[in-house]
C-alpha cells in the first residue's frame, strides 16, 4: 500500500536511438521536391541561386510554418519570389540592426570606463572592492579575459603596445585602452557586479535610466541580439533568447518581450538619449516598405509602432 503524502515518480520514456541515414541533395531535385509539394517557381534560375548560395536548410526557416505539417503541401499559388523576399527582408534587418548596436556598444563602454576612471582611477578594474562577484562572474573571470585580450591586441593595436613600451605598472593599460580592445559581453558582465548602487545609477542615468536592473536586462538583450546577427541568426519569426525589461515608469511595456520589437525599442529609446547621429528608425520604416509582402506583425511589432512609447 502506498503511503499518505507520498506519490509513485512519474516514469518518462526515451525514445529509442536511431542512425541518421538522410542523404543531401542536390539544389535542382530540392527544387524540383518544392514545386511537387505545390511551391510556384516563377524564376526558376532564381530559385537555384537561393537554393545553392543560401541553402536549402536555411531558407526553410523562411517557408516552414507555411506548410501543411501533415501533407507538407504549400499555399495554393505560393511563389519562391516570397520566400527570396522573406530572407532579403531577414538579411537587412540583420545589417541595420548590427549597425545600430555598433552605435550603442561603443557609447555604452565609453560610458562605462569614463564614469568609473573619474570615480575609481584609471585601472579601477583591478579594484576588487568595487565589485561583487556572482557564482557565474568574478574577478577572476574579468581579469583573464581583459589579459587575453589585451595581449591579443599588443602588436595589432599601437596605443597597447604604447603602454606596454613605456610602462610596466600597473601591469594593465588604462581602462579607455582596454575598452577598444574587450567585447560587449565584458562590459554588460562588468556593469552587472558593479558593489555600489550609486555607480550603477550613475552610469544608467546617462542613458536617461533610473532603475539600474533595467540597463542591467537592457544592456544583456543588447549582447544578445549582436550575437544572433553577427552570426546571421534569423529574426523573422523568431524569438530571442532573452527578455529586456519593461521600464514602466517610462510607459515603454512590451506585449511579449521575446520578441524583436522588444529590442528594437531598446535600441531606439537608448540612441535618442545620445544624440548622436542614427538611422535606426528610418531603416526600419525603407525595410517594411521595401517588402510589403512580409507581415511586421511576424517580428513583434504593432500596427502603431511608430507611436508606441520609447520611439
Amino acid at each position: 500500500m502506498q503511503k499518505a503524502g507520498f506519490s509513485c515518480p512519474k516514469v518518462f520514456r526515451v525514445p529509442p536511438l536511431t542512425t541518421f541515414s538522410k542523404g543531401a541533395t542536390s539544389t535542382s531535385d530540392l527544387l524540383a521536391k518544392l514545386q511537387r509539394q505545390g511551391l510556384a517557381v516563377s524564376d526558376k534560375q532564381k530559385a537555384l541561386n537561393y537554393l545553392q548560395f543560401v541553402g536549402g536548410y536555411r531558407l526553410k526557416g523562411y517557408w516552414y510554418h507555411l506548410v501543411d505539417p501533415t501533407t507538407k503541401a504549400f499555399p495554393n499559388g505560393y511563389d519562391f519570389e516570397n520566400i527570396a523576399a522573406r530572407c532579403e527582408f531577414d538579411r537587412e534587418l540583420r545589417s541595420a540592426t548590427i549597425e545600430a548596436i555598433d552605435r550603442l556598444e561603443v557609447a555604452i563602454r565609453s560610458t562605462i570606463a569614463n564614469y568609473l576612471s573619474l570615480r575609481h582611477g584609471a585601472h579601477w578594474f583591478l579594484e576588487t572592492k568595487i565589485f561583487k562577484p556572482t557564482t557565474t562572474w568574478g574577478m577572476g573571470q574579468l581579469l583573464q579575459k581583459v589579459e587575453s585580450e589585451v595581449k591579443r591586441d599588443m602588436k595589432k593595436k599601437t596605443f597597447v603596445s604604447h603602454y606596454f613600451d613605456n610602462h610596466d605598472d600597473p601591469y594593465l593599460p588604462p581602462s579607455w585602452s582596454i575598452s577598444e580592445c574587450v567585447s560587449f559581453g565584458l562590459w554588460s558582465r562588468t556593469y552587472e557586479i558593479l558593489r555600489d548602487a550609486n555607480d550603477k545609477k550613475g552610469i544608467s542615468m546617462k542613458f536617461a535610466i533610473d532603475q539600474p536592473v533595467v540597463f542591467t536586462s537592457w544592456i544583456h538583450s543588447l549582447t544578445v541580439l549582436r550575437n544572433v546577427v553577427a552570426h546571421h541568426g534569423q529574426l523573422l519569426k523568431s524569438k530571442l533568447g532573452v527578455s529586456p525589461c519593461n521600464y514602466t515608469s517610462k510607459g515603454i511595456v512590451f506585449a511579449n518581450n521575446k520578441h524583436f520589437f522588444a529590442i528594437a525599442t531598446v535600441i531606439q529609446y537608448m540612441l535618442a538619449q545620445t544624440n548622436l547621429p542614427h538611422r535606426w528608425k528610418d531603416d526600419l520604416n525603407a525595410i517594411f516598405a521595401k517588402y510589403p509582402s512580409v507581415n511586421i506583425v511576424e517580428i513583434g511589432f504593432p500596427a502603431n509602432w511608430e507611436t508606441s512609447k520609447g520611439w
